[in-house]
C-alpha cells in the first residue's frame, strides 16, 4: 500500500503542470471574468442603477424559481469548464502513462524499483481515476467560494440580502458534492476508455495518439460500410455504441427542459434508458447497469493487455 501511494505521489510530481497547473489556470480565468465583468458594469453603469434593478426583480422571483436558477447556474455553469478540461487532461496522461518511458528511456531504472509493473499500472489508472478529479474539484470549490464573496459583496453593496438572493437559494455545498459524485461515477463508467488509452500507450512505437483514435476509427467505417452493403441501413455500430455511451454519461454536461423549466442534465437526454435528472441515485443507476458490467470486462481485457505489454517492454 506504501508502494503504491509512493507511486501515485511520483505520478503527481511527475505531472504536476496538469494535474496541478491547470485547474489553477482555469479558476484564475474564472476569477479574471468575475473581476472583468464587476469593473465593466462599475464602468459603464452608473451608481450600478441596472444591477440594482435586475437584483431587485430578481428578489420578487417565487423563491422555488429563484433557487432553480441559481442552483443550476451554479452546478452547470460553474463546473463546465472544469468538466471538460478535466476529461482533455486525463486522456493525455493515459495515453503517455506508459509511452513516456520507453520514448525517454527511462523505463529501465523504473523497473530496477522495489514496485511491480501491476503496482506502477494501478498507480496511473487511480491517479486519472482518483487524484485528478480531486485536485480539479479543489481548485473548483475554491474558485466558487471567491466568486461568490465577489457576487455577494455586490449585492450587498446595491442593497440587498446576499444570503436570502443568492446563497440560500444555491445550495453550494450540494452543487459541490454532485459535481464531484459526478466526476468520480465517470471515472467508472469511462474505464472501457481508460483501458484502451493505457493499452495504446503500453504498445505504441511512436505517436499514440494517431494509434488511439484510428483503430477504432476504421473499425468503425468499416462496420458502418459491411452493415449498409448487407442491410443498406445504418444500424447500429461502434459509432453509435459510443455516441450512446457519451449520451448516459454520469457527468453534468447539458440542460434538458422538463416540467416547463430548464435543468441541468447527466449526459445528453436523447434517450430514456436512463433517467437524466441530477442525482446521486441516477448516477449510481449507471454504474450498476449491465452497460456498466459489460465496460468492466472491456475494459479488464485491455488493462490486461497493457500490464502484459508493459512486463515485457524495455524502451521504445
Amino acid at each position: 500500500m506504501n508502494r503504491l501511494l509512493a507511486l501515485i505521489q511520483r505520478e503527481y510530481w511527475e505531472n504536476r503542470g496538469a494535474l496541478r497547473t491547470t485547474p489553477l489556470v482555469i479558476g484564475g480565468l474564472y476569477l479574471l471574468g468575475t473581476l472583468m465583468s464587476l469593473a465593466t458594469a462599475i464602468y459603464f453603469d452608473n451608481e450600478l442603477f441596472t444591477m440594482r434593478e435586475a437584483l431587485f426583480g430578481l428578489s420578487q422571483v417565487p423563491e422555488a424559481s429563484r433557487s432553480n436558477i441559481i442552483y443550476n447556474i451554479n452546478l452547470f455553469g460553474g463546473s463546465f469548464l472544469f468538466t471538460l478540461v478535466l476529461g482533455f487532461v486525463v486522456f493525455f496522461y493515459l495515453l503517455g502513462a506508459l509511452f513516456d518511458d520507453r520514448k525517454d528511456r527511462s523505463i529501465l531504472f523504473w523497473k530496477s524499483l522495489p514496485a511491480s509493473d501491476l503496482q506502477t499500472l494501478l498507480s496511473k489508472l487511480l491517479t486519472a481515476m482518483v487524484v485528478a478529479p480531486l485536485i480539479f474539484w479543489g481548485v473548483y470549490v475554491v474558485t466558487q467560494l471567491l466568486t461568490g464573496l465577489i457576487a455577494a459583496g455586490l449585492v450587498a453593496y446595491a442593497g440587498e440580502n446576499p444570503w436570502t438572493l443568492l446563497i440560500s437559494a444555491s445550495s453550494p455545498i450540494k452543487a459541490w458534492l454532485l459535481v464531484l459524485a459526478s466526476w468520480l461515477s465517470q471515472a467508472i463508467w469511462a474505464l472501457p476508455i481508460y483501458g484502451w488509452l493505457l493499452l495504446v500507450s503500453a504498445y505504441a512505437p511512436r505517436i499514440p495518439l494517431l494509434f488511439a483514435l484510428l483503430p477504432p476509427l476504421a473499425f468503425a467505417v468499416l462496420q458502418l460500410w459491411l452493415d449498409f452493403l448487407r442491410t443498406f441501413t445504418l444500424q447500429e455500430n461502434l459509432f453509435g455504441l459510443l455516441g450512446r455511451w457519451f449520451a448516459n454519461s454520469p457527468l453534468i454536461l447539458t440542460a434538458d427542459d422538463r416540467n416547463d423549466r430548464v435543468e441541468i442534465a447527466l449526459g445528453i437526454p436523447t434517450n430514456a434508458q436512463f433517467d437524466h435528472s441530477v442525482t446521486l441515485s441516477n448516477m449510481l443507476d449507471r454504474l450498476i447497469s449491465m452497460d456498466m458490467l459489460a465496460g468492466l470486462g472491456i475494459a479488464a481485457i485491455f488493462l490486461a493487455g497493457a500490464l502484459w505489454l508493459r512486463r515485457r517492454a524495455t524502451e521504445s
